[in-house]
């Protein structure tokens, strides 16, 4: 399969423009422990620790802090590069893909692990001194305006919890590597037990289901998916934010809207959508409020041709699953 024939619902990391990489665990192995400090200073938890420490009181506050760069400073200094890490950089640099680097380690330790792991950084850099920390979803905000792309089309990589729920916060795909697909592969948009396995992957892209869409797939199949990416569901004024909420959960990906439709104001009502959207325009709130929960959905004004125009207006919610497997599976829906 090609990257020609990979489109939405369907995705592959291959396809995107921009990589946002964590750092410790996915390009450099510095086998960072912090067991001890948490047992230390607190009781075994497994806590966020640079955000635990924060809160903690002074010269406590201080102390965590100096532990935590200790050990990460101790992990840089024996740092090797994670098995795959230069191929993996050689596949981004030919395919023309910019990349940042994204970590809660602080800067000095990273400096420090690239030179021993002789790895050259990119020119977006953010550590844990930078405005926002994983898994803030500003973090991921601002390596894709650093990079100068958008964040939609970045794609972040990591290896650890945070690197997964910022990527679902800010609504961003996510790749898992180095880890056991069970412990947070259910967070992610596709997961690799090994780098050199996301390597190969890259170099043969096939369509892979998204983790919004996961469910969906596991229950109607990914030929339905497939024939909801060949639609294009025409919404009504009235009502559409409701209809397109129901058709975005059932694996719509394509929504047209009337033109100059605004968000009305008995619609708003019975929405849990804030003041602010109340008359603006209605293409603009649908893909600004649906691309967070669902990132592959697209509200089109001049939609490209070869789409199958399908008509909702009038059909009833009671009506409605009917009418999409008429729709999009036909006689083999029974």
């Amino acid at each position: 399969m090609t990257e020609a024939t990979i489109a939405p619902p369907f995705w592959h990391p291959a396809l995107m423009d921009a990589f946002i990489l964590d750092w410790d665990g996915v390009l450099a192995d510095t086998r960072l422990d912090f067991t001890a400090l948490r047992r230390k200073y607190f009781g075994g938890r497994i806590v966020p620790l640079i955000e635990t420490a924060d809160a903690l009181p002074p010269p406590l506050r201080e102390e965590v802090k100096a532990e935590i760069r200790r050990i990460e400073m101790e992990g840089a200094e024996r740092a090797v590069p994670v098995d795959g890490a230069r191929e993996f950089l050689a596949w981004l640099r030919r395919s023309g893909k910019p990349w940042a680097v994204v970590s809660r380690n602080c800067r000095d330790s990273i400096l420090l692990a690239a030179e021993r792991c002789g790895i050259a950084l990119p020119p977006v850099l953010l550590s844990r001194e930078d405005p926002a920390v994983k898994p803030e979803p500003e973090a991921l905000a601002l390596a894709s305006e650093r990079l100068g792309i958008a964040l939609d089309n970045c794609v972040m990589v990591g290896d650890f919890v945070y690197d997964m729920l910022g990527a679902r916060r800010a609504a961003v795909r996510c790749v898992l590597v180095e880890r056991d697909p069970e412990e947070w592969g259910h967070l992610a948009d596709a997961a690799y037990p090994r780098l050199r396995d996301f390597l190969s992957a890259l170099e043969t892209p096939s369509a892979l289901v998204p983790w919004e869409y996961r469910a969906l797939a596991e229950e109607r199949g990914e030929a339905y998916l497939r024939a909801q990416g060949q639609c294009l569901w025409h919404l009504p004024e009235q009502g559409a934010y409701r209809l397109a909420v129901q058709l975005a959960r059932r694996g719509a990906v394509r929504l047209t809207v009337p033109e100059g439709a605004r968000l009305r104001m008995e619609d708003w009502k019975n929405s849990e959508l804030p003041p602010r959207h109340i008359d603006r325009p209605l293409a603009d709130v649908l893909r600004e409020v649906l691309s967070q929960r669902w990132p592959s959905i697209q509200i089109l004004s001049d939609p490209p041709p070869g789409l199958r125009s399908v008509d909702v207006r009038g059909i009833a919610d009671a009506d409605l699953d009917a009418f999409l497997l008429d729709v999009l599976c036909g006689d083999s829906a029974s």
